[in-house]
């Protein structure tokens, strides 16, 4: 008999979270439009906290009224400022962590970190709620550069995921058309969805973050016949592309959050 296929969620359920939840608080969007971005990610939702525990209501009060949110994409060898602790174990795991400061909205600094984590499938998101044994600046963004900046280095970063995927001999074994349709399907899963907001750079750096992570993510697909020498060849600098969208990613999300709750 054969093993059932493993449907993976969505990319990016906890940015999405995040930044929707933040709108909700500007009155930006209305909590239904929250409970259905969330069912965009996966058809029930279960919440496993510290204190609570429930379902998608339970997750839009978690990130109700707390002082500060900031999203953070860690991964290993760059832990986005994440200290250690298991927090940052479970968010490496992830790929992406929402840190919550639950103090009332004045508060400022450091402190024990509420972090929530989402992992699932389509069919069921099961959220995490873990407290952080130590303290975290929630309040501080996670890229040292403006975001302008990033937006001009991804801009860059396009081109040159474009040059080095078509320096790949076994692109070749694929139809143009095919390549297209690939890529622009691995983008739009890559995408973020936000919600009415103010700040066109955001989309433009998200965009490009989503392009190029497609396009890394189209060179490691085996049925495009790359092989593991030209892979490997290119390997290093895809790293280090992947490396600059998580940073304008999340950069993007928590200029979008802090521009909503000023």
């Amino acid at each position: 008999m054969s093993t059932p296929e493993i449907t993976m969620m969505r990319a990016w359920p906890t940015a999405t979270l995040a930044v929707w939840a933040a709108a909700r608080d500007a009155h930006r969007c209305a909590p239904d439009d929250v409970l259905h971005t969330l069912h965009d990610f996966a058809q029930a939702h279960e919440l496993d906290g510290v204190d609570e525990s429930g379902d998608a209501l339970a997750v839009l009060d978690a990130v109700a009224g707390n002082a500060h949110l900031a999203v953070r994409l860690p991964a290993p060898g760059d832990a986005q400022g994440l200290p250690p602790d298991p927090i940052t174990d479970a968010a490496m795991a992830a790929g992406e962590v929402l840190l919550i400061d639950p103090r009332p909205r004045t508060a400022a600094g450091p402190v024990d970190a509420l972090a929530l984590i989402a992992r699932g499938t389509p069919e069921r998101c099961r959220w995490t709620l873990l407290r952080s044994r130590t303290p975290i600046a929630v309040d501080r963004l996670s890229a040292d550069l403006p975001l302008g900046d990033l937006e001009y280095q991804l801009r860059e970063a396009v081109s040159e995921a474009a040059q080095i995927i078509a320096g790949l001999s076994g692109m070749r074994s694929s139809s143009p058309a095919d390549l297209r349709d690939a890529l622009a399907a691995m983008t739009q899963a890559r995408r973020v969805d936000l919600p009415p907001h103010d700040n066109p750079r955001v989309d433009r750096v998200l965009a490009s973050a989503a392009q190029i992570d497609a396009i890394v993510a189209l060179a490691g697909t085996s049925s495009i016949g790359v092989t593991g020498v030209q892979h490997d060849l290119a390997d290093d600098r895809f790293r280090a592309l992947t490396a600059l969208t998580r940073t304008a990613r999340t950069a993007a999300i928590n200029t979008c959050i802090v521009d909503y709750r000023r």
